[in-house]
C-alpha cells in the first residue's frame, strides 16, 4: 500500500491518516531496511511538502533520529531540516526534545550528519522562542566548532547558526564565553563570500555591546584592518556589514582613532558616492560615529569629506 501512495506523493498526504499509520509503523520496527524506507520517505516528502505537522507526525521522525544507523539519522535529521522552515514546526520540535539528538549528530565524524543537523539547527534558531534553550543546550561549543570544519557546508550551516544566535546581548555574551569571538574573527580570512557575510554581520551584533566592544579590543588587534579590506570587496553585501560593524565598533574612542589610524577614512570617502543608499547611509553613520572623537575633525576635513556630506546635505 505504502509504494503506491508514495508513487502519488504529489497528491496523499503523509502527515496524518492510513499514510502516516504506515510509515509510523516501518519506522517504530526493529529492522534496518524497514527504518530507512520510513527515514527517506520523510525526507523525500518533507523537501516537497513543508507545512505545520501535528505530534503525531514529528515523533516518528525523532524517533528515528536517535537510531544507531547514521544513514537513518541523515534521513531523519534532513526531514526536521525541511520541516523547519515553519515557525510552529521550530518550536515543537525543540519542545519535543529535538535539540540533543541533533547535538549528538553534530558531534558525528560523519559530514553528511554534521551537515543535516547544523542546518537543522539554524533554522530552529530564527525561532525567538528557541534561542535560549538552544544556548542552554550546550549546542554553542561544538557549533563554533563545527564553524573551523574544513567543509564549506558544515562551516556555512554553523556560522549561520551562530550568526542567528546574536540578535539578543545574552545570547551575545554565551556565544563569547563559549569561545565564537576568534573563530568568527578568523572567518574573516575565508575565500567564501557566504562565511564573509556571516562572520561580519554576527560581530557586527556583538560589537553593538559594551562588552562584546571591549572583548574585541582586548583580543582581536587584526580586526579593524579586515574590515578596512572588506570595503574595498566587489560584494557589496559584504560591504555594507564591513561598514555597519565599523560603525559599532566606532562607539568606542579607541576604535574611532584606531579605524582613522589604520586608514579608514580614505576607505570610506568613495562609498559616500555610492549610489546604493544603504551603503551611503552605513558609511554616512560609521563617519559620523568616527567624527565624535575631537583628533579626528582635522584628518576628515584633510580627507576631503566636507564636499561630499554637503551634497548628501542638499
Amino acid at each position: 500500500m505504502l509504494v503506491d501512495l508514495f508513487e502519488h506523493r504529489s497528491t496523499v498526504s503523509f502527515y496524518d491518516g492510513e499514510p502516516l499509520q504506515a510509515l509510523s509503523t516501518l519506522a517504530y520496527s526493529d529492522i534496518y531496511h524497514l527504518q530507512l524506507s520510513a527515514a527517506t520517505a520523510f525526507s523525500e516528502i518533507s523537501e516537497i511538502d513543508a507545512r505545520p505537522v501535528s505530534r503525531e507526525t514529528m515523533e516518528p521522525i525523532l524517533y528515528l533520529l536517535q537510531s544507531p544507523h547514521i544513514d537513518v539519522q541523515h534521513g531523519a535529521s534532513a526531514a526536521l531540516g525541511n520541516l523547519a522552515v515553519c515557525l510552529e514546526n521550530k518550536i515543537l520540535i525543540v519542545k519535543m526534545g529535538g535539540l540533543e539528538p541533533l547535538i549528538r549528530q553534530m558531534l558525528s565524524p560523519n559530514v553528511d550528519a554534521q551537515i543535516n543537523s547544523v542546518g537543522c539547527i539554524t533554522n530552529l534558531a530564527t525561532a525567538e522562542e528557541n534561542k535560549m534553550k538552544i544556548a542552554k543546550s550546550g549546542a554553542l561549543i561544538p557549533l563554533t566548532r563545527l564553524a573551523k570544519s574544513r567543509d564549506i557546508r558544515v562551516q556555512r550551516n554553523a556560522t549561520g547558526a551562530l550568526l542567528n544566535m546574536t540578535h539578543s546581548a545574552e545570547h551575545r555574551q554565551q556565544l563569547i564565553n563559549a569561545g565564537a569571538v576568534p573563530v568568527l574573527v578568523s572567518l574573516l580570512d575565508s575565500d567564501d563570500v557566504e562565511l564573509q557575510y556571516y562572520a561580519t554581520t554576527a560581530l557586527s551584533n556583538i560589537a553593538v555591546d559594551a562588552s562584546g566592544r571591549r572583548r574585541l579590543w582586548d583580543s582581536e588587534p587584526s580586526l579593524v584592518d579586515a574590515l578596512i579590506r572588506f570595503i574595498d570587496t566587489s560584494t557589496i553585501k559584504v560591504q555594507c556589514q564591513a561598514v555597519l560593524t565599523l560603525r559599532n565598533l566606532a562607539s568606542d574612542e579607541e576604535y574611532q582613532i584606531q579605524i582613522v589610524e589604520k586608514g579608514g577614512l580614505e576607505s570610506l570617502l568613495p562609498l559616500l558616492q555610492s549610489a546604493y543608499v544603504p551603503l551611503v547611509v552605513s558609511a554616512s553613520a560609521c563617519l559620523r560615529n568616527i567624527s565624535i572623537h575631537p583628533a579626528n575633525e582635522v584628518p576628515i576635513v584633510n580627507a576631503g569629506y566636507l564636499p561630499c556630506l554637503v551634497n548628501l546635505i542638499t
